[in-house]
């Protein structure tokens, strides 16, 4: 499968203290919450085979929240560091999303899941820390070959789908893998923190500098079916290589 034979391996940078993390056990360690409230009525326990029936309890609005105090740095924010070969062992850390166009247009979307991001440090403050994070690359494949790419092994730890754009349908390339997880509108992460919580610190009051942010959605609304290589809300913020390199 093309997909396979030319996925985009990342370095991950020398003093990254979180990893890639197992999709499904961030489910054990985050209950559903809006407006800081737990949803009731929610599937106990959260799985990727029920996480879609959020949808029907609040969707958009629904936040994965961590059940422990991230401020402690519970070890399961760190991830699992991959092995020499580049697999996080024991953790499907990766989600392999294909679009076929038709006439040879294929659009290869690697999604690489955190349990943490770390933001970056404004003026000796730290900026942006949210729990759950979807990173991801897409490459478009021309008859076979690939027009674009990126310098983790992502496919060593994947499940691999292929996305029915008419329907929204994921449907799983080895039959078993769950999909309902997929469909789940809300985000994978903790709300904002309001500027009234302890653990909350926020530059000169403005709620865009503060340390800790929502969470982000998933896979599904990564504009799975483009016309562009780059999504069309990040244009300014996608680097399109029109060559493969290390």
């Amino acid at each position: 499968m093309i997909v396979t034979e030319n996925p985009p391996i990342v370095w991950l940078q020398s003093q990254d203290a979180y990893f890639p993390s197992d999709i499904g056990a961030q489910l054990s360690h985050t209950k559903p919450e809006i407006n800081f409230a737990v949803v009731n009525g929610a599937p106990s326990p959260l799985t990727l085979d029920n996480l879609a029936s959020l949808n029907n309890l609040g969707g958009s609005k629904i936040f994965l929240t961590s059940v422990d105090d991230i401020t402690k740095n519970p070890a399961w924010l760190k991830g699992v560091k991959p092995d020499a070969n580049g697999k996080t062992n024991g953790a499907t850390s990766s989600t392999v999303v294909v679009n076929d166009h038709g006439a040879g247009n294929v659009d290869a979307f690697y999604f690489y899941f955190y349990a943490y991001n770390q933001g970056n440090t404004v003026f000796g403050q730290e900026l942006g820390d949210h729990v759950g994070d979807w990173e991801h690359n897409m490459v478009r494949f021309k008859n076979g070959v690939p027009q674009s790419g990126a310098i983790y092994d992502p496919i060593s730890s994947a499940n691999f789908f292929r996305y029915d754009a008419a329907s929204g349908a994921f449907t799983p390339y080895d039959g078993n893998s769950p999909t309902n997880w997929l469909q789940f509108v809300g985000q994978w992460g903790d709300e904002q923190y309001p500027k009234s919580d302890p653990r909350q610190k926020v530059i000169l009051g403005i709620s865009a500098a503060s340390k800790f942010v929502s969470g982000p959605t998933g896979p599904r609304d990564k504009a799975l079916n483009r016309t562009e290589v780059c999504p069309p809300k990040d244009k300014t913020q996608c680097f399109v290589s029109p060559i493969l390199r290390p």
